[in-house]
């Protein structure tokens, strides 16, 4: 297993959906897959999605890229190489997440923090990664100007902590 000291916090910038008939996003993120599986397929034997983890709307955990395998999540490749990338469906820079969207990260974000030893600084998000050639962060929103990350941080740093409601505040 490759070591795995950060994760990458990532918004799809689409609609949360893909419509009426994906109230949890599972058309949605196969599609995000076809997507990324057509960009690599010819160059990355297996490879299926620039993300390892998913988080719907409902809150519906969806699997990617196997965490064995390096994800090409953040334009970064010395931070692809020890990170995990999750990916929270939706656009955060046009809306606020839902609460059953937050309420599903806490746990699943404090388990890999638990079982890979990771530490709570090392969650970052993605315009937080530095630019691999001039090592300035911000070439990108991701995940968004609306994406809780004050409260998820306080959150992590507190076992049990962090109402859903908490995202509704920020």
């Amino acid at each position: 297993m490759r070591p795995l000291t950060y994760i990458i916090l990532h918004h799809s910038a689409t609609d949360a959906t893909l419509g009426a008939g994906d109230p949890e996003g599972a058309a949605l993120w196969a599609a995000i897959k076809r997507n990324h599986q057509r960009h690599w397929a010819a160059s990355v034997k297996g490879y299926i999605c620039d993300y390892h983890l998913a988080v719907g709307p409902t809150g519906v955990i969806f699997t990617g890229q196997p965490l064995a395998m390096v994800a090409f999540n953040c334009g970064n490749s010395r931070l692809n190489a020890v990170s995990i990338a999750v990916c929270f469906l939706g656009n955060f820079q046009v809306t606020r997440m839902p609460p059953a969207q937050y309420a599903a990260a806490l746990p699943l974000l404090r388990s890999l923090l638990e079982k890979h030893e990771i530490a709570v600084p090392h969650v970052i998000l993605h315009r937080e990664v530095p630019d691999e050639k001039t090592g300035i962060p911000g070439f990108t929103a991701c995940p968004g100007r609306w994406f809780p990350s004050v409260a998820m941080r306080a959150a992590l740093q507190c076992p049990g902590g962090g109402s859903p409601h908490a995202v509704m505040a920020r």
